[in-house]
């Protein structure tokens, strides 16, 4: 199948799609560490949850974009 042929028909997918199949291209490419992945999924609820709680602050959009320009 020719290059155009994919990106034609990958074109037509809806938006959702067209995000997994990017993601399957790119797992392609570099293949993740499920462990680590894991690890990384456990971390972000262990954050999420302790914000929920209180026990961490957010940040604003503007503090990051201070930090950002230093």
């Amino acid at each position: 199948m020719m290059i155009e042929e994919v990106t034609t028909k990958a074109l037509c997918l809806k938006p959702i799609e067209r995000i997994h199949l990017v993601e399957t291209l790119l797992d392609s490419l570099n293949p993740s560490d499920k462990s680590i992945e894991q690890k990384w999924i456990e971390e972000s609820e262990r954050r999420y949850l302790a914000y929920k709680q209180g026990v961490l602050k957010g940040i604003s959009l503007e503090q990051i974009r201070a930090r950002m320009e230093l």
